[in-house]
């Protein structure tokens, strides 16, 4: 009942949940239409029907039992399943069940069971659900096996026969082609089933190579012919379904990961599939294909298709970009770093800058890992700075001092390179600066005696910078001509000019700085000042923080593009580079 502009409307809520209690189906169909329309899941009246619908569910006349599962998937809520889970689970599993009924009885259950799973018990069932897959009726086996695939996303406990069953449908239908025409769609025999069974594989083990043999010969001909008869054709819905059902057994290759002649021809499918026009297409082949690159015994057949890969990074489409550039990620190694990673440095400078973020990651991920000299690592990190600027995160830089460090080899090549990228680069990027200053700072005095890098002029390279630089990037210069200024005393009076001139500055870490480093230069404090300022020691050894992010973003995001991984990757990177700051101004601050 509502009140409308000063007249009771009454929308006859209690006259539709008495209709359903009608022994007249024409009347039984409009009370469940108007609940189904005016009454939410939750709502208090829709404890007043269902004892109707239960009623109805043991009625066994058909039509009230398909209208009585209706409506508890329109409106049905955890209390539903709790009082007719029990009744609707007789229903699906009776022999005598009709087809249509059959079908309404799988996916109410499914419905059920997915509002509250303690209600009902698909344990104890499985075998039996299991045992309506030796339906003939295609559609029956659909609404079945999209139940099953709703459980067995839940637990597969239970459900041992599954893979065999599905195995045994895939023969049926790929194999002996036991379909009547009514299920060809564009001549292939229920995609959509097919698909489920597929899917329904990999929600188990990998088979075992000498227990279940003969199933895996059985699925190995049923993956061959679907293989062996997927074409690229000029009908747009044809191609959807053959390339639907050809992905996912794509899948159940990979997730058995066992046939290399399989593996091969799936290769070579996604191989033809990431070069043809169609953008939905060789967005999934491009997807899959990173997957596949996983498989040892596929490597070297991905390596094959690098330059039609690589292309892709400059597609119109930037989902396309993206997957192409997950799976130049994904098949680096070794063999092919280097020539990656140039490529990948070169695509850089004009990439996208909804990608540079993540590509800038990868790169530094990919040096770091397969790195076989640091002293090449070092040069990709500083081109990374150079081209990409404020895209390369503060972790990444972080990492690099951490390994030039721990490296004492790598120590003057990295002092001496970083020196002549500020000298060379009018403007460098704060990271860039930074780097610099914490090097020059640890290192300098190794390089300080070689042409034009004095400790004069590495004061002028650094404080050069300081017009442009942000705070942070100020605050850690101070400190490093501090060390300057305690290793070469005759810079003393040109630093302390510097310290002076920041002390009433309003930025209040940069303030601090300065006040405390002119506290620590006078004479009485040189001993103590020595202490303070002494070299680092190497790091812990720990793993990369860029590594922990990338693994977190790998890992999957939710809508936002954030996940879990990554809140815990930025942690322990702000843990390393609060290392790595405290360093910078030797404990002083």
């Amino acid at each position: 009942v509502g009140d409308e502009v000063g007249y009771e409307i009454d929308f006859g809520h209690m006259e539709s949940v008495g209709l359903i209690s009608s022994p007249r189906y024409s009347e039984k169909m409009v009370g469940y239409m108007a609940c189904s329309l005016l009454l939410r899941e939750g709502d208090d009246l829709l404890r007043l029907i269902i004892n109707s619908i239960k009623n109805d569910l043991i009625s066994n006349q058909d039509n009230f039992m398909c209208l009585a599962m209706g409506s508890i998937c329109t409106v049905g809520g955890r209390e539903f399943a709790e009082t007719l889970s029990g009744d609707v689970v007789k229903i699906l599993l009776h022999p005598e069940t009709k087809v249509f009924v059959r079908k309404k009885a799988a996916l109410t259950l499914l419905r059920l069971f997915r509002k509250n799973q303690e209600a009902c018990s698909p344990p104890e069932i499985a075998d039996k659900v299991l045992a309506l897959l030796d339906d003939s009726n295609l559609g029956a086996l659909t609404c079945i096996v999209g139940l099953i695939l709703g459980l067995l996303a839940y637990s597969t406990e239970g459900w041992d026969l599954g893979p065999q069953r599905a195995i045994g449908l895939l023969i049926r239908i790929v194999i002996n082609k036991e379909y009547s025409n009514d299920y060809l769609y564009y001549g292939i025999p229920s995609p959509w089933l097919q698909i489920k069974l597929l899917r329904m594989i990999t929600f188990f083990p990998p088979l075992h190579p000498v227990r279940d043999k003969l199933l895996i010969e059985r699925l190995a001909t049923v993956l061959q012919r679907i293989l062996s008869t997927t074409e690229v054709t000029k009908n747009v819905n044809k191609n959807n379904a053959t390339h639907g059902v050809l992905f996912e057994a794509i899948h159940v290759i990979i997730h058995q990961g066992k046939n290399t002649q399989l593996l091969g021809q799936a290769v070579g499918h996604l191989g033809r599939f990431i070069s043809i026009r169609e953008a939905n297409i060789r967005y999934l082949g491009l997807e899959t294909m990173a997957r596949l690159s996983q498989q040892p015994d596929c490597a070297d057949d991905v390596k094959r298709h690098n330059s039609t890969i690589l292309f892709s990074l400059k597609d119109a489409d930037v989902s396309i970009r993206r997957r192409a550039l997950d799976l130049v990620y994904s098949m680096c190694d070794y063999t092919n770093c280097r020539e990656t990673i140039a490529e990948l440095l070169s695509y850089l400078a004009n990439a996208d800058y909804s990608l540079r973020e993540e590509l800038v990651l990868k790169i530094a991920i990919l040096a770091e890992r397969f790195a076989d000299d640091y002293a090449w690592y070092v040069d990709v990190v500083l081109q990374l700075m150079k081209t990409a600027g404020a895209q390369v995160s503060e972790e990444i830089w972080y990492r690099v001092v951490q390994i030039i460090t721990n490296e004492e080899a790598l120590q003057k090549y990295a002092t001496e390179v970083v020196f002549k990228a500020l000298l060379d680069d009018a403007r460098p990027p704060n990271n860039l600066v930074r780097m610099g200053a914490y090097l020059l700072g640890e290192f300098g005095h190794l390089v300080a005696h070689e042409g034009r890098m004095s400790a004069h002029e590495q004061f002028r390279a650094l404080h050069a910078q300081w017009g442009t630089a942000d705070m942070p990037t100020r605050a850690l210069l101070l400190s490093t001509y501090v060390k300057l200024g305690h290793i070469y005393p005759d810079l003393e009076t040109e630093i302390a000019r510097v310290f002076a001139s920041c002390r009433t500055t309003i930025d209040q870490e940069v303030q601090q700085r300065a006040v405390e480093y002119t506290a620590l230069c006078v004479p009485s404090l040189h001993e103590l000042k020595g202490t303070v300022l002494e070299m680092m020691p190497a790091f812990p050894e720990r793993e990369s923080a860029v590594l922990k992010r990338i693994k977190g973003r790998l890992a999957g995001s939710d809508e936002t593009g954030h996940s879990r991984s990554d809140v815990v990757a930025d942690r322990i990177a702000r843990e390393d580079s609060a290392g790595v700051a405290h360093g910078a101004h030797g404990g002083a601050a």
